[in-house]
């Protein structure tokens, strides 16, 4: 099933790199978008209700949409259909 997953992060967020490390070790393709390095990144987690990182966009082939806050593994497991 094709689905896009984008991880907001930065370098300095220990959850961010356990997150990616999880989503790695599952074989979940994602897209590292890190806040620090580009402006428009950061607005775009503002935009999704972002007070803290990793946020998580996750949208299904059917159009579904998924905004997880945190590294929240029973919510990814749910959103990304691992349960």
């Amino acid at each position: 099933m094709a689905q896009t997953v984008i991880v907001y992060t930065q370098t300095t967020c220990g959850p961010c790199q356990e997150e990616k490390m999880w989503l790695t070790s599952q074989n979940i393709a994602f897209e590292d978008r890190d806040i620090r390095k580009n402006d428009a990144f950061f607005q775009e987690a503002i935009n999704l209700g972002a007070s803290m990182t990793p946020v998580t966009f996750i949208e299904k082939e059917g159009g579904e949409q998924f905004v997880i806050h945190g590294f929240d593994k029973e919510e990814l497991k749910k959103a990304l259909d691992l349960i």
